[in-house]
């Protein structure tokens, strides 16, 4: 349930535990770091420490290790919590790998602007390569108008719903905010909450608020503070879906204490009707009671409005790049093509379960209809894919954000305030 989204998070402030990763080695065994022979690839990444994760790197690197035999493929690996330091500590040093897992976005850049990172745009431009992923993920990994990384895979948060109960009621699904609203009033008036919400872990709320500002002023907002091409400016009508939910008792009593979890037993249980979450929801849903079928529709538009209804709020939670300083480049770019192409990209969906960047990949026969759908409904057509504010914000600035919607939840602040709260604290750039 956002795991890996949290533990961004916290590597952003773990820096003490530098000297512990430095002998973290994957399976495929050496402690080297840097290009090292023009006969050698070494390949850095962060599929550790989780089963399905381990499970795909190996039979990916076995994979690309038959296809070059010629090769000495050096794997180095750490767990997510790790990798992110490991990686930063590796760069500011100058012993870099060949290729490297990265995290996309302001993450990604800070070494593309120090020169340490090659540019794949003639690459992605032979054979059609780069055509075939979906335009919205190349922007995290684009910069200054060239691409430096593959991204690999998608976190998306869409609107779930109990497509059997909505059945039974004759209930529809709204496409406005306005139509949201009467069919929560409908839904609460039968005797069941009509949005399930547990905010005690706090990030649950952020999609609410995110997602009001995208249709409301549009996408790009904190990308473009943190890029310094912008002032920070949320728009406080983004901020009433989650302050009119809450006003008008649309939410679990106590959401603020209940968990994500305790507020899911509601949703699968039917005592709750919707729930705003990410893709790791069809996990969530895996052992829901009978009767349960889980559907999802796109956050409604709100009217007046700027931001393109089809703007999705999304991350892509991977991307591997390039050193500038690889010895055989050629060789490296074969094994980014290689991860991303259709065998590969299945295989993933097929192993973890999650969305993948490359068109046509995340096909029903290896991630079941739902998953499926959700690419070809929704993120495919996207204009733009938003990444999480809270995992692209600094530490104090998050720590504001979580505790600002908290404080719009119960009442204690309004949609005014908090946006003026947090547009305080990402300006303050801590």
């Amino acid at each position: 349930m956002r795991s890996h989204l949290r533990t961004i998070t916290a590597a952003a402030i773990a820096v003490g535990v530098v000297a512990a990763l430095t002998g973290c080695v994957g399976s495929g065994g050496s402690s080297s770091s840097g290009g090292g022979d023009d006969d050698s690839l070494t390949i850095w990444h962060a599929y550790a420490g989780q089963d399905d994760k381990v499970e795909f790197i190996n039979w990916a690197l076995d994979g690309f290790k038959k296809e070059h035999p010629e090769a000495n493929i050096k794997e180095v690996s750490a767990e997510q919590s790790s990798y992110k330091t490991k990686l930063q500590t590796a760069m500011s040093t100058g012993d870099v790998p060949d290729v490297f897992y990265t995290l996309p976005g302001g993450f990604l850049d800070a070494f593309v602007q120090s020169g340490q990172v090659a540019s794949l745009d003639d690459a992605l431009a032979e054979d059609g390569w780069g055509d075939g992923f979906i335009p919205a993920a190349m922007d995290s990994v684009s910069f200054d108008g060239s691409t430096y990384a593959v991204p690999i895979d998608i976190d998306a948060a869409v609107v779930w719903y109990n497509t059997a109960l909505f059945e039974e009621k004759g209930w529809k699904v709204p496409t406005t905010w306005d139509d949201f609203m009467a069919l929560s009033e409908t839904i609460a008036a039968d005797g069941i909450v009509p949005v399930a919400l547990g905010n005690k872990d706090s990030w649950p709320a952020t999609f609410w608020f995110q997602y009001g500002q995208m249709r409301t002023k549009g996408s790009g907002q904190v990308t473009d503070v943190l890029s310094g091409d912008a002032e920070i400016a949320f728009d406080p009508a983004g901020a009433q879906p989650l302050q009119s939910l809450a006003q008008n008792g649309f939410l679990p009593t106590g959401a603020n204490g209940m968990s994500d979890q305790e507020a899911n037993l509601l949703f699968l249980n039917g005592q709750a009707a919707m729930v705003l979450n990410g893709t790791w929801q069809i996990g969530m849903s895996a052992d829901a009671p009978e009767g349960f079928e889980l559907g999802y529709f796109p956050f409604p538009t709100i009217e007046g409005g700027t931001g393109d209804p089809s703007d999705t709020l999304a991350g892509v939670a991977a991307a591997f790049a390039v050193s500038e300083k690889a010895k055989d480049k050629e060789l490296a770019i074969e094994f980014l093509k290689y991860m991303t192409s259709p065998d590969v990209m299945k295989k993933y969906v097929e192993l973890r379960k999650t969305m993948v960047t490359l068109q046509g990949a995340t096909t029903p026969d290896v991630a079941g209809p739902v998953l499926s759908g959700i690419v070809t409904d929704i993120i495919e057509p996207s204009a733009h894919l938003d990444a999480f504010y809270d995992t692209a914000l600094p530490p104090k600035a998050t720590t504001v954000y979580y505790s600002t919607l908290q404080g719009l939840i119960e009442g204690s602040i309004d949609a005014q305030q908090a946006v003026d709260a947090i547009d305080e604290a990402v300006s303050a750039g801590e």
